[in-house]
């Protein structure tokens, strides 16, 4: 009876990674398997460690990080993504093969974790950074980058500056917000701070999504308009 479940299995993931066709179900929230601590984002090429919990009567037949590699002692599963990209946010998909320990039934999960890749290095020296956005006065929105939906949803206000050299401030006179997944959809706020439209909208994010950010500033005579792209996650 063992080698005919074990041929079974063999099988099962033969049509998993060799054709794709199983449908994963997410990790996220659920009780039958657990990974602690409970972290979506990965800094590139840095090794993080996790426990899993499994219900009792299960086990964890096989660990697949598909860029990177997942290694695997006792409950303690240690993964190191191995994102090609550099300079912006990459994702990376750790699928987990779990069976019953006599082996009646499989359940294939996945979890997608935000990667944060580093800048790539060039020989020449890089101008100073222009047109800054800034969260509170001291979160820079780096384009591409990945940000907690935490550090907009808490009515924050929004300051721009030219360059980092000089700091010449402009005074924010509208600032916009634009879910991609809502596309079209546009959240203005005539002043420094986000509309609570805005805010209702990020409070809603589930799952990593591209938000855009337009900033109007004026200083003196000067009016300067920024558009900036970010990545916001459920921390």
């Amino acid at each position: 009876m063992r080698q005919i479940c074990t041929l079974l299995l063999a099988f099962v993931l033969m049509q998993v990674y060799g054709q794709d066709r199983v449908l994963y179900i997410p990790m996220d929230n659920r009780s039958d398997i657990e990974m602690n601590p409970r972290i979506d984002t990965l800094d590139n090429k840095e090794p993080y460690e996790f426990k899993v919990r499994l219900s009792p009567g299960y086990k964890v037949s096989q660990f697949l990080f598909e860029k990177g590699l997942a290694t695997q002692n006792d409950s303690v599963l240690v993964i190191c993504a191995n994102s090609p990209k550099t300079g912006e946010v990459d994702t990376a998909v750790l699928r987990v093969i779990v069976t019953s320990i006599g082996g009646s039934r499989i359940w294939p999960f996945q979890k997608t974790f935000i990667v944060r890749t580093n800048e790539k290095m060039f020989p020449i020296l890089k101008g100073p950074k222009t047109n800054l956005i800034m969260v509170n006065d001291k979160v820079t929105l780096e384009r591409n980058n990945a940000y907690a939906k935490e550090l907009l949803v808490d009515h924050p206000f929004v300051t721009m500056y030219d360059n980092a050299t000089n700091m010449k401030k402009y005074d924010v006179k509208q600032v916009t917000i634009s879910l991609m997944e809502k596309e079209g959809k546009q959240y203005v706020s005539k002043g420094d701070t986000l509309s609570n439209e805005a805010i209702h909208e990020l409070r809603k994010i589930k799952k990593p999504t591209p938000v855009y950010i337009r900033v109007e500033g004026k200083n003196g005579k000067s009016t300067k308009t920024v558009w900036n792209r970010i990545v916001v996650y459920n921390e």
